[in-house]
């Protein structure tokens, strides 16, 4: 999959940007805050429907200015085109989505997983520091690019926990119900839970399963010493379950399920919450290293130093490049926005070197030298240089 080209009307601090990439290596430098992660957050519009970076529409909006446009035009492997347009309008805060001039209803079923993304950057720590959450929304997103199915379970998900949520704060605050009442409404949600319920840990854990392979791959690759890198998956519903040695059906997970959101009940009435589901599960990253002739094993996030830390995420983000290659038959778009900055030297080289296996690619970065390390894999046709200055952009 290749964007060959974009055009940015009132988006960020660009007024009117017209950019035509090169279909191998984009190379997009400039001084801090001058724009060039901007353009790499316009394209995760015309492929996610929202910013890579979590901002909100309104935020992308150029000062002074009522709406954004963004305009993208892609083409397959197959030389078929796609031409993608959003918009948002800040007054009655509403997107619009256009392909190939036809209104789209919805983004997700008709749009989202279309064109492979994978993005790198500083903020992508988060998925090795941060909350269980943004694990969970990493491989949320990951996932649901190679399966709607996997999107649909998501969203079913969400709905019925919202009602069953509202359902008990509204009688710890008002009490309209009685307990009997309240306990059959429960009971019917909680039926409708642990069948979604399973169905989304049963995808998880399959879905580990065959990441595992892609992640030992490039946790070496990246990492040529006596370490070994490990996802497992944590539930209230299951307890923690190795990849490898996971064989769960759905069945069970939803008969496991139910007798947990039956134990619980009791206890959700009382804190007027949902206690238990994979809205909670925690995906578990460890290291394991040589240590005095035996192995030592530990948490990644409370242990790790720093230099672990972005091993670990770079080994994720390469295998949910190369999963997604695989699944979708196609090479994802590549952004990696500031990351060389990150790196020590000798993960800036390895990386470098590793680039020409992938498709196209948009770097940004402070530094320009860099260019001309990528230059000894690239020929000169294969890239295209991007000065960015004041929301300006000249190749």
């Amino acid at each position: 999959m290749i964007l060959k080209r974009i055009v940015l009307k009132n988006f960020r601090n660009y007024s009117r940007q017209e950019i035509n990439f090169n279909s191998k290596f984009n190379f997009i430098y400039g001084n801090n805050g001058q724009g060039k992660t901007n353009i790499l957050e316009a394209v995760s519009y015309s492929t996610y429907g929202k910013s890579f970076l979590g901002s909100s529409e309104s935020d992308c909006v150029k000062f002074g200015n009522e709406e954004f446009f963004v305009e993208s035009d892609f083409i397959n492997d197959l030389g078929n085109k796609d031409f993608i347009v959003i918009s948002y309008d800040s007054n009655k805060k509403s997107k619009s989505v256009y392909r190939n001039k036809q209104k789209v209803s919805s983004f997700s079923a008709e749009v989202f997983g279309r064109f492979p993304l994978v993005f790198l950057s500083p903020k992508s720590l988060n998925i090795t520091y941060g909350n269980p959450s943004d694990r969970r929304r990493f491989f949320d997103i990951l996932i649901s690019q190679t399966s709607g199915l996997y999107l649909d379970y998501l969203k079913e998900l969400s709905k019925i926990l919202r009602q069953k949520s509202a359902l008990l704060r509204e009688y710890s605050l008002y009490r309209k119900l009685t307990l009997k009442e309240l306990t059959d409404l429960l009971n019917s949600y909680n039926q409708k839970l642990s069948d979604i319920s399973a169905k989304v840990l049963f995808k998880r854990i399959n879905f580990l399963k065959e990441f595992e392979s892609y992640f030992d791959g490039n946790f070496r690759f990246l990492l040529k010493q006596d370490h070994k890198g490990s996802i497992s998956y944590h539930s209230d519903i299951t307890g923690e379950i190795i990849p490898e040695s996971a064989d769960i059906g759905l069945d069970e997970l939803r008969s496991l399920t139910e007798k947990i959101l039956s134990e619980v009940s009791e206890n959700e009435i009382k804190r007027a919450v949902t206690l238990a589901g994979p809205q909670r599960d925690e995906y578990v990253f460890k290291l394991s290293k040589q240590d005095g002739g035996k192995t030592v094993s530990f948490d990644l996030k409370n242990f790790a130093s720093q230099g672990e830390h972005k091993t670990f995420l770079l080994a994720l983000k390469l295998s949910e490049y190369d999963f997604l290659k695989s699944a979708k038959s196609t090479s994802p778009v590549l952004l990696l926005d500031d990351i060389l900055s990150e790196l020590d030297e000798e993960r800036v080289s390895m990386i470098i070197s590793h680039l020409k296996d992938y498709g196209q690619i948009f770097l940004t970065t402070t530094d320009r030298n860099y260019v001309n390390r990528l230059k000894t894999f690239y020929s000169e046709s294969e890239i295209s240089e991007f000065r960015i200055e004041d929301g300006a952009v000249t190749e």
